[in-house]
């Protein structure tokens, strides 16, 4: 097959989720197809260029195989509204003639969001009459609405109005849970077009590892019980519940918070533990590749946090990487979330209702007695990850899906 993705980011060295479509364009390559990736230039978290990296009109490198076609698209620190629709706008544009001027394929494939970047993705697979798949990792506009970035009456009935025709005009709609499957059930989206297939983490690269290592030893943790957030620090996650845990357990010396990662909720975070005066919390930068899994390792528990608003819409990533290093996960998620539901079925973890900061200090100081039993939800969140959410199980999942569209539009694989 001749696959072509249109994603906003690709950035194989990234730990954000774009390192997952590169995995899978990786996995895909490995398995004799020829796959392009068309895509902005990697400027994620920080609204910069990254070092090495042009914003081009139109530039093609090749990275593991997989070709890369990079097109301009406006790029700015700010995370006001603005220029973060000028940010998916732009490059939902430029991946129209990005994407012709790569020539053609087999089957296209589109992350959303950005939701309008579905509309290039539609014209593309017109013009070449193959199968579109939509890849839906978060349900826009409602996303968005929740969370408030998106207030005026009419913009939301101009996404909504596009979601429906993107929903209608795709051949398949792929997306990472069944409660994403619900929502376009009750939205009228035939079930026959739906496939779920999960978000991943690859075991064979975040793996359990010694606790006690350099990474916590820079951070100064021996002897504590080290509670970590590692992901985007952004409008969905709830941890303002973490610094009024935090807050509870100021007088706990040995429990400490480190909260890792970028978004634009983290100015006032950090805002809100100078003014509170907290010592127990670290704010780090995301963190490399190479030291990913040694990071995720130093945690006596991670922290998974969704407001309750982004319960059904949202999914993070971060949930199977903590399954992979086989440490004990903390949800901090309505207790119908699709997070909550993993959590007791593997009994990986324990979960929180959101805005229950004291409930949550309790928890905390529960488990830190509670050493056996913390191995014990570390092992089962691994051996779920293992069966059913590792790279290579979800890699073939997406080959097969992607082989059965081709052949049912009568395409030579």
């Amino acid at each position: 097959m001749r696959i072509m993705f249109m994603a906003q980011c690709y950035t194989p060295e990234d730990v954000s989720a774009a390192v997952l479509i590169a995995e899978l364009a990786i996995d895909l390559v490995k398995r004799g197809h020829q796959v392009t990736v068309v895509t902005g230039a990697p400027s994620y978290p920080y609204g910069r260029v990254f070092p090495g990296y042009r914003n081009p009109l139109y530039q093609v490198e090749w990275l593991d195989e997989v070709r890369v076609v990079r097109t301009w698209s406006y790029i700015s620190p700010a995370k006001s509204f603005w220029p973060r629709i000028l940010h998916y706008g732009t490059y939902s544009v430029t991946a129209f003639y990005g994407g012709l001027l790569a020539g053609g394929a087999d089957v296209v494939v589109s992350y959303s969001p950005p939701l309008p970047l579905g509309m290039s993705a539609w014209l593309l697979s017109r013009l070449w009459r193959v199968p579109w798949v939509l890849q839906l990792e978060d349900l826009y506009p409602e996303a968005a609405v929740t969370v408030g970035v998106l207030r005026n009456r009419n913009a939301i009935a101009f996404f909504a109005d596009m979601e429906r025709y993107l929903y209608r005009h795709a051949t398949h709609i792929s997306v990472i849970s069944e409660s994403f499957r619900r929502n376009l059930l009750g939205k009228e989206v035939s079930p026959e077009k739906i496939t779920v297939i999960p978000v991943w983490a690859d075991p064979d690269v975040v793996r359990p590892l010694p606790k006690e290592n350099s990474f916590r030893e820079q951070l100064g943790l021996d002897g504590k019980f080290a509670v970590m957030y590692a992901g985007n620090l952004g409008l969905t996650s709830c941890l303002e519940d973490v610094l009024a845990a935090a807050e509870l357990l100021k007088e706990s010396e040995d429990i400490h918070f480190v909260l890792i990662g970028e978004g634009v909720k983290k100015p006032a975070l950090e805002r809100g533990v100078r003014d509170k005066g907290l010592r127990n919390i670290t704010f780090l930068p995301y963190q490399t590749r190479e030291i990913f899994p040694m990071m995720m390792a130093a945690a006596d528990l991670h922290l998974v946090t969704l407001n309750r608003g982004s319960t059904l819409t949202s999914l993070p990533s971060k949930t199977f990487n903590i399954m992979a290093s086989a440490r004990p996960m903390l949800a901090v998620v309505s207790p119908e979330s699709e997070v909550a539901h993993m959590v007791e079925e593997a009994g990986c973890g324990v979960v929180v209702p959101s805005e229950q900061p004291q409930q949550l200090a309790d928890v905390i100081l529960r488990l830190r007695h509670q050493p056996d039993q913390l191995l014990v939800m570390g092992r089962n969140g691994r051996a779920l990850l293992e069966s059913r959410f590792s790279r290579e199980c979800c890699s073939d999942a997406y080959e097969c899906m992607l082989e059965k569209l081709c052949q049912e539009a009568g395409r030579t694989l």
